[in-house]
């Protein structure tokens, strides 16, 4: 792993340059990773990385992007790295090796470069991460004989909880820490690290049926508006097959269209009650979360709610003036 400090940020380079610069970054800083997916022009991202007496401390936030670090990069790796993760904000989805983890704002995850990992960012992240030499793990920390196993360390209470706090203060205080005393404060952080992995939670076992039904389902809710947006378009915008998408709504109490449907309905059904959006007609709300036809919505509305979408509205007005 690179040695110098590194300050780096995605408005350096032109929106073509943008997806390998990001790859380049992260490759040198958590060991080789690839980018399947282009980033949009507009991605944006972040990395601080410094020197922590032979590991690295890295602050990163960046948008909505999908990572791996495929067989290929592992065989290829020639030292092994323990990754301890601390999300300070955003959402992101692991999976490590055969096992999956979905970490939100104020989790620990740890993972090692030994074993195939994915990962994909649902909405902006910040997130801390100490990567460590095993070889410096197993010196500070001679009773573990082995890497730790990919997955979450509880955060919430105990000593996880200290070691995120810990974490989230070396990250802040790094770049102004004496290289005199980062030593010492290295075997405190590998010291609590370890008191916190005995704890570790086991990941659960990866689902990747019920993973892609998140995915799809996020998108759906991303372009709930738009009236194009038909079974066979998700299905291809996901890289799925028609059937499969079918398939995966087995899980659900509802189908795909009744997934569509059931959330075009609830959001127009907000709009109607909500004094911001007295002024448009019920057919304009309509129009707005995809319904081509008013009396389809009309009709539709009715069989959801037991009301027509004037008498919701009107309900609304009426609870409105008496308030």
């Amino acid at each position: 792993m690179p040695n110098p400090s590194t300050n780096w940020s995605s408005t350096d380079f032109s929106a073509s340059d943008r997806t390998d610069a990001w790859q380049d970054v992260l490759s040198g800083s958590y060991r080789e990773w690839q980018i399947p997916q282009r980033v949009p022009a507009t991605f944006y991202a972040t990395l601080k990385r410094h020197d922590f007496a032979g590991a690295e401390i890295i602050d990163t936030m960046c948008d909505p992007c999908v990572g791996e670090r495929t067989r290929k990069h592992v065989h290829r790796d020639d030292e092994l790295y323990v990754g301890v993760q601390l999300t300070t904000s955003g959402r992101e989805r692991f999976k490590i090796g055969d096992s999956g983890v979905e970490v939100t704002s104020g989790d620990l995850v740890v993972w090692t470069t030994d074993q195939v990992v994915q990962f994909e960012v649902m909405e902006r992240l910040h997130k801390v991460t100490l990567m460590i030499p095993w070889t410096l793990m197993r010196e500070r920390l001679p009773e573990r004989k082995q890497p730790p196993l990919g997955g979450r360390i509880e955060s919430k209470t105990g000593v996880g909880s200290l070691l995120a706090v810990h974490l989230l203060a070396l990250s802040n205080e790094i770049s102004s820490l004496d290289s005199s005393v980062q030593g010492s404060v290295s075997r405190s952080t590998l010291e609590l690290l370890g008191i916190a992995l005995s704890g570790q939670q086991p990941s659960a076992t990866f689902d990747a049926s019920a993973v892609m039904l998140r995915k799809v389902q996020d998108f759906i809710l991303q372009h709930i508006n738009e009236d194009d947006l038909t079974p066979a378009r998700i299905a291809e915008a996901n890289g799925i097959s028609l059937r499969y998408l079918h398939m995966l709504f087995q899980r659900s109490d509802m189908t795909v269209s009744g997934y569509i449907m059931h959330n075009r309905l609830t959001a127009c059904r907000r709009a109607l009650m909500d004094p911001s959006y007295r002024r448009f007609q019920i057919s304009e709300i309509a129009y707005r979360w995809g319904f081509n036809s008013t009396s389809h919505f009309c009709r539709a509305f009715k069989e959801k709610f037991g009301e027509a979408p004037g008498d919701a509205r009107r309900a609304s007005v009426s609870r409105d003036a008496s308030a």
